[in-house]
């Protein structure tokens, strides 16, 4: 009997050390070597702000150098494509709309090489609401002016599924508001200059990044997308409040809503050896739940909400399944072919 307990001792004692080396191998590899940290975002925008923020926290736990890569323009689509060819050594993470490729792939967007279902995920930096900003130029009041104009609201995007501009296309369906989506706009930059011209209207956008954008400029939040009103922007009513919608309508935008509280999520490239993974998973999740880290991220106007792993994959799995096919044909017709 003491013989066996100390053969279970010393396999538990293994069993134990086995992972703790596996991370400390990882740690050594991590050592004076250069990370790209990717993102859909331009350089100015809420993505990028994350990016540097975070890469600054990552170097300091992993010796590691992070290097920021801003890629923007077709929804993510084209970072998304350059990670599923990167070397797969954790030495590239990106940081993403999982709503943008979650709907790429759902709406079966051209340029999709990848299947969610098979993706790396390392975290949730933030869950997000959508909110409608209009630039200064634009002369609607409220969101009922804007179903009642007759005059088509001008909404820019990036692409037809970039996280954005396909939740604007189910707004304008579930409300009946005339709509046109001007797309092809490099990053938060170039609308954003749009915006100002009064080449369009405005945009949705996250509500996080709608408080960038402070009180100057003339830009406004006129709803939250979502059931409840975002707390960065109380006066502004959610839709609910201030639009009538069919039963579908309130479906489409229920289940959208759903699709962008999926956040900005941080991917590594799949193959990446599990020890390496885990790692990343671990130094994230301490970064992210640092109070220094976020301190300094509520300066910037930002909101951490970290998610793990796996609270991504059962997100991106909900959100996957969510509708029937009848439902998801119409989406499709919706946001790719309607209001073009």
């Amino acid at each position: 009997m003491a013989r066996a307990r100390r053969l279970f001792a010393l396999a538990l004692s293994l069993a134990l050390a086995a992972p703790a080396a596996a991370q400390e191998s990882a740690r050594d590899f991590y050592k004076g070597k250069q990370i790209q940290f990717a993102t859909m975002g331009s350089a100015g925008g809420g993505y990028d702000a994350y990016v540097r923020a975070i890469g600054a926290h990552l170097e300091k736990r992993l010796g590691a150098r992070v290097i920021p890569v801003n890629e923007p323009g077709a929804g993510g689509l084209i970072i998304m494509s350059r990670l599923q060819i990167a070397k797969p050594d954790g030495l590239t993470i990106l940081l993403i709309g999982g709503e943008a490729i979650a709907a790429a792939q759902l709406f079966e967007e051209p340029g999709v090489n990848f299947d969610l279902a098979r993706q790396v995920f390392l975290a949730r930096v933030s869950a997000e609401s959508k909110v409608v900003l209009l630039g200064p130029k634009s002369p609607y009041k409220s969101i009922g002016e804007m179903i009642a104009s007759d005059r088509p609201v001008l909404w820019a995007g990036s692409g037809k599924t970039d996280g954005n501009t396909d939740f604007s296309a189910i707004l304008a369906f579930a409300t009946g508001m005339k709509s046109k989506m001007i797309i092809g706009y490099k990053g938060t930059g170039g609308m954003t200059l749009a915006m100002e011209n009064g080449e369009v209207d405005g945009r949705v956008i996250s509500d996080e990044s709608a408080t960038l954008f402070g009180a100057s400029g003339g830009m406004r939040v006129m709803a939250t997308l979502a059931r409840a009103r975002a707390p960065q922007f109380p006066d502004a009513p959610a839709i609910f409040e201030s639009a009538k919608m069919s039963a579908t309508g309130e479906k489409y935008v229920d289940w959208r809503a759903r699709l962008a509280a999926l956040g900005r999520i941080i991917l590594v490239t799949p193959g990446t050896p599990p020890d390496r993974v885990e790692l990343l998973r671990t130094t994230l999740a301490e970064v992210l739940g640092d109070p220094a880290f976020l301190a300094e991220t509520k300066k910037l106007g930002l909101s951490v909400s970290h998610g793990d792993a796996a609270t991504v994959g059962n997100m991106v799995r909900g959100v996957m399944t969510g509708l029937d096919a009848k439902s998801l044909a119409e989406i499709r017709d919706i946001t790719l072919n309607r209001y073009y």
